[in-house]
């Protein structure tokens, strides 16, 4: 089966370590905000959000993958195209190549065997750069499979296109890295500042028990929590937005 590389699905044991995760969480939400056991009627909610959640991780990260992976294809075709091997020869050859860089079980190197296995059938080599392009949901794939495409068509040069292909994906590739490395100390600081507001919590509900007793089992301290916790979750999905870089 082709990979959908924006979709992912999870396997059981996936499920119950997120199942576990996400109940740890409900457990600690309920102590710091409600102490109440109806309030572990959040967990499936809580649940779904930490699906998304690592499902949407996942998949950025195996686009991440192929798109890096992706320029090292680029380079071997064009090396290939340069020896004289026409198109569908350089697919085979960089097969081999990547093979021995990331080994068999590499995304890109299935899909390279995919293709060498399609191309046997007649299947034009464009038209199954079209079709990762599709499925990878990258736009710098998709521009290439397009101009592929046209050059096949109208004759243009194929050692040029490459070339153009190979400068643009090192320049992004490079301007991502840089990007990454800028915004890792920002991510570390966010992540001490979401720990902050339950550490306050929980060092009041140790310091100064009789205070935070006067926020549960009542209707005025439940609609103080979910607020805060509505506000909470809304700036940590704020900050998430801000330092997520895609492909």
């Amino acid at each position: 089966m082709k990979t959908e590389y924006q979709v992912w699905h999870f396997g059981i044991r996936e499920y119950v370590r997120i199942g576990l995760a996400s109940l740890a969480i409900t457990g600690g939400i309920n102590f710091l905000c409600y102490r109440a056991l109806w309030a572990f009627l959040i967990w499936p909610l809580v649940f779904a959000f930490c699906l998304n959640y690592r499902r949407a991780l996942l998949i950025q990260k195996r686009k991440e993958t192929l798109y890096d992976h992706f320029r090292d294809l680029i380079s071997s075709m064009h090396s290939a195209l340069r020896s004289g091997y026409s198109l569908e020869n350089a697919v085979t050859e960089a097969a081999r190549d990547l093979a021995l860089l990331y080994g068999r079980e590499d995304a890109l190197v299935q899909e390279l065997k995919a293709m060498v296995r399609q191309m046997a059938l007649s299947v034009p080599v464009e038209q199954l750069f079209e079709d990762l392009a599709k499925r990878s949901g990258i736009e710098d794939i998709r521009t290439f499979a397009g101009v592929l495409v046209i050059t096949k068509r109208t004759g243009g040069s194929m050692d040029e296109v490459f070339q153009n292909t190979w400068e643009i994906f090192c320049s992004r590739i490079d301007t991502m890295r840089q990007i990454r490395s800028g915004i890792a100390s920002r991510r570390y600081e966010q992540t001490v500042m979401n720990l902050i507001p339950f550490g306050i919590i929980l060092y009041i509900q140790i310091s100064f028990p009789e205070f935070m007793d006067q926020m549960y089992g009542n209707m005025t301290g439940f609609a103080v929590m979910t607020v805060c916790l509505l506000l909470y979750v809304s700036a940590w999905l704020l900050g998430e937005k801000i330092l997520d870089v895609e492909v």
